[in-house]
């Protein structure tokens, strides 16, 4: 169906007229030709970045003191509770002894007032005792249970205390700082200065590469695409991952925009430590042994319309693409105008058909509509990733190009193909080419040069474009 509706359109070529052969052979030299051939594609997008553990904890004491003991060097693998340090416990003891003095006298203090209310209780009900004295017993019964209660109290806080001389490991990691050494006097939290940092410790059995990708990739990215990860210690050796995250705010650096993206390793054999640099690709698409041209032989959409513009040739470049689509889809443009069922449609039109329209003749479809459709209109163009040329395309979508071909006379023609992945290289062909087929690469910058436009608008044969204007 593809063929029948490029059939179906008059390609205008450019036909190579009357010149001498010194002329034809210098024009020709500046067009060179490619063949599709068949080409395994990989779409990545590389960035190098550093790696990074993904949650550092820095450890503190509450306690303060000198350090006794330091079981643990930098570097160090250590499990969750491993003794870290050990610091001098006598001030932190002789507070626990005395508050368990304390404790002792309070209780004793309550059980004496315990039983002199009891003894107060009886002689005032045999009217002995006045009124006043049996307050007084209440008033020191409970006082007596207050200072018991805050005699318990005071002593749970010392026990904490006498526990936080003993540091142990939080989580199971690596100690990757270490800022002390046995002797020396630290503070706890406690105090005002907020205490005395130890050390670091993070789990490095999973680390992640923060690189910074330049904007124009960012489309590209979103989070759990594969990514092969490696560094200059293990050249030989590729780690896998995937993508994590894309940091929302850009970062500037020597004019040029660019997001911080976080990749996610596991790394179970401990070989990737904090600081390493590394090279990351993201694979966006892979296609295994599939027809392809070579990037210089595919022009886009707005590289067409710039090209047969300077050429002055007359074709609708968004008529070929949406008969490209349509063929590619094996939809005639009499069922494509046809909405599916429950599909909305505004104006007469489908909203599948949005994408695929000219610009011109969605600026009519939308000024026919009223603000209401407009306002939905606005909604749904924008979910289906803003029309043609959209950053949101998912990588590999189908999408129409074109490109130019001499035909058995000659003569140069447009012809439009729907091409899906891409790399540096290559470009993958769905439709419009076969394998073998040849088409000529028409660079911008000799469009752009005006004594190439001269030489082949003089050997033009077409009204309108020859050399005499």
């Amino acid at each position: 169906m593809f063929r029948n509706h490029t059939s179906a359109v008059t390609l205008v070529a450019l036909t190579v007229g009357a010149c001498t052969r010194g002329e034809a052979i210098e024009a020709d030299s500046l067009l060179q030709t490619t063949v599709a051939t068949r080409q395994s594609i990989v779409s990545s997008v590389e960035a190098t970045g550093t790696v990074e553990p993904i949650r550092i904890i820095e450890v503190k004491s509450q306690a303060g003191g000198e350090i006794l003991e330091l079981p643990v060097e930098l570097g160090d693998r250590v499990t969750q509770g491993q003794l870290l340090v050990e610091i001098d416990p006598r001030d932190v003891r002789n507070a626990h002894d005395q508050t368990v003095a304390d404790l002792d006298v309070a209780q004793a203090r309550f059980d004496v007032a315990e039983r002199q209310l009891a003894r107060i209780e009886q002689l005032h009900e045999a009217e002995i005792v006045t009124e006043e004295e049996l307050e007084a017993a209440i008033l020191e019964y409970a006082n007596a249970n207050a200072a018991l209660v805050r005699g318990k109290t005071n002593l749970e806080l010392a026990a904490d205390r006498l526990e936080d001389v003993t540091l142990r490991a939080p989580i199971t990691g690596t100690i990757v700082e270490r800022a002390i050494e046995v002797g020396q006097v630290i503070t706890g939290t406690r105090d005002l200065t907020g205490g005395t940092a130890l050390m670091k410790m993070a789990d490095l059995r999973e680390v992640q590469v923060r690189m910074l990708v330049d904007e124009t990739d960012i489309g590209r990215l979103e989070p759990g695409l594969p990514a092969e990860i490696t560094v200059e210690a293990y050249r030989d050796r590729t780690f896998q991952g995937s993508v994590l995250k894309i940091e929302p705010q850009a970062v500037v650096e020597q004019n040029v925009t660019m997001f911080a993206v976080l990749t996610r390793i596991a790394n179970e054999d401990d070989l990737l430590r904090p600081g390493m640099n590394a090279d990351v690709e993201v694979v966006i698409g892979r296609q295994e042994d599939v027809l392809a041209l070579a990037n210089s032989g595919v022009k886009t959409q707005a590289e067409a319309v710039r090209i047969v513009e300077a050429l002055g040739l007359d074709v609708d470049i968004d008529e070929l693409a949406r008969l490209a689509q349509e063929g590619a889809s094996g939809v005639s443009p009499t069922e494509a105008a046809k909405p599916a069922e429950d599909e909305e449609v505004l104006n007469g039109v489908p909203v599948s058909r949005l994408a695929t329209m000219s610009q011109s003749d969605r600026m009519k479809w939308f000024e026919g509509l009223s603000a209401a459709e407009r306002s939905r209109a606005m909604q749904l163009f924008q979910q289906q990733g803003g029309g043609r040329g959209s950053r949101n395309t998912r990588p590999g979508q189908p999408r129409p190009a074109f490109v130019f071909q001499y035909d058995a006379t000659g003569a140069l023609t447009v012809k439009p193909i729907m091409i899906g992945l891409g790399n540096f290289d290559y470009t993958q062909v769905i439709s419009g080419l076969e394998e073998g087929e040849e088409v000529v690469s028409v660079p911008l910058s000799l469009i752009q040069q005006q004594d190439f436009l001269n030489r082949m608008r003089s050997r033009s044969a077409l009204p309108g474009i020859g050399g005499a204007r």
